[in-house]
């Protein structure tokens, strides 16, 4: 009859006696080196996975398999996470952000490097940014429309300028010629309106005008030539039939933005 000692082995809180003999006698799932070929010290193998009191495989970080890997776990379904092949998560609620996205302009660190709008590009629109060269909007007749390009206003401080002309011969002119937004991307744009390009202030508004009756800030603009005394002293020189009109366009959010927006022109 073949000899053995006990080793005592302590795995997490349970004394498991190995064999210096060799061989497995309890069939229990554990190696154990020897007198047939292995070192004299016993190797301990759990067929669990991560060993823990209860012996249930799971760990701190995921979820434990029996081959004692990990298992991924990823809140949002973009296969990034803890524990997951494609590499950890810097936002696991948000399937649009993680280590594999594209950055967008947005004001979010959509590809996770700690950076937000890193590289980030707008589309070219086309639109003038400069005040002494707009970008034509053309000459509006009544019944005529006009539509913009849809534009963007990468950053926050920048303007995009047009000009408009609604011709009229006399006073009181024809049509009501009116300016509005048919695309504004999260309400996140709006326009000025000015006599002379360049200028500084917005033309005078008797309706829907902010800042002391000033066009600015607007999402919609119209002018209806209805006064009987707009042609004579002293009411002629409130508010000036607009032949020709300057826009600026701009963001009222905050960070740089992809966002779009399309104006119209109608009269």
């Amino acid at each position: 009859m073949r000899s053995w000692a006990p080793i005592g082995v302590l795995v997490t809180g349970t004394l498991v006696i190995g064999c210096a003999g060799g061989g497995n006698p309890a069939g229990d799932g554990f190696t154990f080196g020897g007198a047939d070929g292995g070192d004299a010290s016993a190797t301990v193998g759990m067929t669990s996975g991560v060993g823990t009191a209860d012996d249930s495989g799971s760990g701190g970080g995921g979820n434990g398999n029996a081959d004692g890997s990990v298992e991924c776990n990823d809140g949002d379904g973009d296969s990034y996470g803890e524990g997951c092949a494609a590499g950890p998560d810097c936002d696991d609620t948000n399937a649009e952000v993680n280590p594999g996205a594209a950055e967008s302009c947005n004001g979010v660190d959509d590809n996770c490097d700690e950076m937000v709008d890193n590289g980030c590009e707008c589309p070219e629109d086309g639109v003038s940014g400069a005040c002494n060269s707009p970008t034509d909007l053309g000459t509006i007749e009544v019944g005529d429309t006009a539509l913009s390009v849809v534009g963007n206003v990468p950053q926050e401080s920048s303007f995009d300028w047009y000009v408009v002309s609604f011709p009229a011969a006399a006073r009181p002119g024809e049509g009501v010629p009116t300016l509005s937004f048919t695309v504004n991307t999260g309400n996140a744009f709006v326009f000025d309106v000015v006599n002379n390009q360049c200028d500084a202030m917005g033309a005078a508004c008797g309706e829907g005008g902010t800042m002391m009756g000033q066009a600015v800030g607007l999402t919609s603009w119209s002018f209806e030539d209805n006064n009987p005394d707009c042609c004579s002293p002293p009411m002629d020189a409130l508010q000036p039939w607009p032949n020709q009109v300057f826009l600026r366009v701009y963001r009222s959010t905050l960070g740089p933005s992809c966002d779009t927006y399309q104006l119209q022109a109608t009269r």
